[in-house]
This record gives C-alpha cells, structure tokens and sequence, in this order.
C-alpha cells in the first residue's frame, strides 16, 4: 500500500490546506485558505493547538502530513490543522480578525525551524482516503470526521462522478455500507430542505451535530412505512412515500435532534409522535402514517403504513406503538418482530418458521432474529427452485448458490429479481458472518436485512 508514498522535507510555503477535507462540513464550499482558517477557528479549537506548537514546538515524533502533488505544490489532506498552525505561526497566514488575538508570538529560530515540514507524499488522494477511512471512521463511524464528515466524504465523491465500487475501494467499507452512508447524508441534505426557523437551521448546520438518531429510528421495524419515507438503496433515492411523508420527517428530526431533551433514537413510535399533528390539522389531532386519510378506528388510530386498510397505527390518541406496530411485513406483528404475514404454501418447515417470526424479539435476540430470517429466504428459495426444478443435477447450494440460480433462472417478475439482487450485493455478507459466528449479530442490520427482502416474502410465502 506504501510502496509508491515518498517522505520528503519541502518548504511550508509550497502546502496549500484542503478545501475538501473531511473535518469540513459545510454546505458552502470553501473557496480560500482564510475561509478554511475561519472554519478551524470555530469548529475545530486551532486556537488551542497554536498555544501547544507555541509552547512546546514541533514534536518530531508527531505524524507527519499526509500530502499530495498539485501542479508546482501540495495540498496537505491529512494534518491541515497542523499546517495552518505552522502557516499562522510563520505569518504565511494571517488569521481572521476575530481570532488574531489567538495567534501568539514565537522566536525567530521557532519561526525558521517552521517553515519546512517533513511530509509523506502520496501518489493521488484515493491512496490516501483508504487509509484515512480506517483511522478516522472509527467505532460507529462517529470518531474524528464526525458523523457527518464521515458521510458527506463518501457524498463528496459520489457527487463527484465516483461509482459505488469505486467508493468501496477507496474507503473500504462494503458496497451495501457505501448506499448506507449516502443515503444517511442525502437523508440529512432532505431534512435541511425543510421548513425551520433562523435558530432551528442553524442547529442543524452546526458541524458537529450527530444526525444519527432520526437515522437509527427510521431503522427500527415499521417506522419507516409509519412516518412515509423510503430510502432507496437500489436508486440511492431518498422517496416520499405519503402526503405528509415531509411534515413527519421534520416532526421526528425536530424531536431527535434539535431538542435539547427529545426522546432517543430507540423511542417508540408513540413517543415521539405524541404531540405531532398532520398539516392542516389541530394539535393532538389524528395523524395517518402513510396516507392522508384518518382512520375512524377505535382511539382515533391513523392507518399506519397500510393506506386505507384502517389498520391500527400510532397517532396522538391512538395505540401506543411499543406494543403494536402494523407496517408492510404484516398486520398485528409485534415489535421487533420479523413477519405476520399467513403461510400459503404447503410446508410444515415454511410454517414453522414463519410462526416463530412472528413471535421472536430480536432486538433482545438478534443472534436467534439472523438465523431465523437466513432459514426463511433459504426455505423459500428452495421451495421455488424445487417448483421450477431449476436443479435437476441436484447440487448442494448455499444460499449465495440458491440466489444465484433464483435471480438467473426463476423467471421471477422484476421487482423480485431487484429485491434478491439488492440482498444479495448488501446484506448476503452479514447473513453468513453472523450465522456462522464470525461477526456480533446486530439488530440494525438485521432489520435492514429484513426490510430490504420484505416484499419479496411477502409476494411469494
């Protein structure tokens, strides 16, 4: 991986700071090195690592910038802060106005031992965000490039003409985990579309705003048919899916987010929807999830993903969702749950499993919920290739195998075929890890797992 990185000493005056760095999340671009400037003041504390370099002078044990060629100079990708430090230090910056008083003075022999640096070159910014990824993602991929810069560096590229293999690559992290952290940021870009207040936006603006609880909730079974909102993962699409799809949207971010004392990512449906009203409603009034028009059900429920059906949801007034969520996978099933929907086809193994997913709690037994949920698609993926007798040489499959033949061979409507080619290209990989105990099962997944088969059960049980 460093066979083609070269460690040299090159004069400061020849680093320029990134405008693309990571660390930077704003949705004005940075055009100069005094807009960057301004943003490490504010966001990222360079006040306080000038005092460090002031006192003590450079550490030369510490890292050295990780840079790149750029015409006759370099553009530091890794290690800004350091750099603008050196800059403001030797007066080849000067800081903005308000943070002058920041900038302490130094000794000439500081300011001469300053301007050059020992960096290590490498051959193009793709080389170095692989590493950078594995260093800054961290646990949660919330350390250091922080939640959104995490994402909005993925994003960046994406924008920027880089396919979703070529995103892998680069930042090293499986296909079906790029989609997700596009769909995150574009989640984020939707919500700042919205409707708020001067102060409102402004919280949502902050850098270092952690945007991952209306993200966890809307992973949590049902919520997001409830609330109207599909994240498409095939078309990287963030859709509206019900009338009032963007009124929820804000309601829940508003709630999760901006808040000080909102409820958690993990809240109910009912929780965190109590007090909301659908526009053109009075407060506390009903509120469907997934359509526009209200149930006159007992309570005052709002059908809950389910359009007209008069299903039992969960609005103000109605039942509470911690006990009952109704969404695509089927009516009544319980929270956490994996599937309600009735057996059709004649086999007692099919049955069997399916029963004890309507029952399970995988949330407490997300380890039970990922072996459960490979046996279905594996049992109906057999049932079909039995059907269309699809293996007549009588092979031993996998399930990759057994998807492989379902998609090539079934003659399967489209929206089937999209579904398995979707499971497969993203969550294939945990299915097996998991099962085979090679990885900690993990609820989320999981669930993403399930909602991305749903409809393909659900048409063919």
């Amino acid at each position: 991986m460093y066979e083609k990185f070269k460690y040299e000493r090159v004069a400061l005056s020849l680093i320029r700071l990134d405008d693309r760095n990571p660390r930077i999340v704003s949705q004005e671009k940075l055009g100069s090195e005094d807009a960057i400037l301004n943003y490490l003041f504010e966001h990222e504390d360079l006040a306080s690592f000038l005092k460090v370099i002031a006192i003590e002078g450079r550490n030369p044990g510490a890292e050295r910038p990780y840079v790149v060629k750029e015409g006759k100079g370099y553009v530091v990708i890794e290690g800004n802060t350091r750099v603008a430090t050196y800059k403001l230090l030797t007066g080849q910056l000067i800081a903005p106005a308000q943070f002058a008083a920041s900038v302490p003075l130094v000794p000439q022999s500081v300011r001469d031992e300053l301007v050059s640096v020992d960096v290590t070159i490498a051959p193009n910014r793709d080389a170095l965000m692989t590493i950078m990824a594995r260093a800054h993602f961290g646990r949660g991929d919330k350390t250091r490039w922080g939640y959104l810069g995490s994402r909005k560096a993925v994003y960046d590229d994406w924008d920027g003409g880089k396919s979703i293999s070529q995103l892998s690559s680069v930042f090293g992290r499986p296909q079906g985990i790029i989609r997700d952290l596009l769909l995150e940021y574009m989640l984020y870009l939707e919500s700042l579309k919205l409707d708020w207040t001067l102060g409102e936006k402004d919280v949502l603006l902050k850098p270092s705003i952690e945007f991952n609880p209306p993200v966890r909730f809307l992973q949590s079974t049902g919520h997001k048919q409830m609330i109207g909102i599909e994240l498409d993962k095939v078309n990287l699409e963030i859709k509206f899916t019900a009338t009032d799809g963007k009124a929820k949207l804000k309601h829940l971010v508003k709630r999760t987010v901006i808040d000080d004392n909102g409820p958690s990512a993990i809240a109910s449906y009912g929780e965190v929807f109590a007090g909301y009203s659908a526009p053109g409603s009075q407060a506390g009034g009903q509120a469907g999830a997934g359509t526009d028009k209200s149930s006159s059900g007992a309570g005052g429920a709002g059908a809950a993903g389910t359009g007209a059906s008069g299903d039992q949801g969960n609005a103000s007034g109605g039942t509470n969702a911690s006990n009952t969520d109704t969404n695509e996978a089927g009516s009544g099933l319980k929270t956490n749950a994996l599937f309600a929907y009735p057996v059709k086809r004649h086999d007692l193994t099919l049955a069997q499993l399916m029963k004890e997913a309507k029952g399970l709690n995988t949330k407490n037994y997300p380890a039970a919920g990922s072996a459960l949920l490979r046996s279905i698609i594996e049992v109906l993926l057999k049932l079909i290739i039995e059907e269309k007798a699809l293996n007549q040489q009588g092979k031993l499959l996998d399930l990759e195998g057994a998807l492989n033949v379902v998609i090539g061979n079934g003659k399967l409507s489209q929206d089937d075929v999209k579904v398995l080619q979707e499971f497969k290209k993203t969550h294939l990989s945990y299915m097996n890890l998991s099962t085979h105990a090679t990885v900690v099962p993990n609820f989320n997944k999981l669930m993403m797992a399930r909602d991305t088969i749903d409809a393909f059960i659900k048409r063919n049980i």
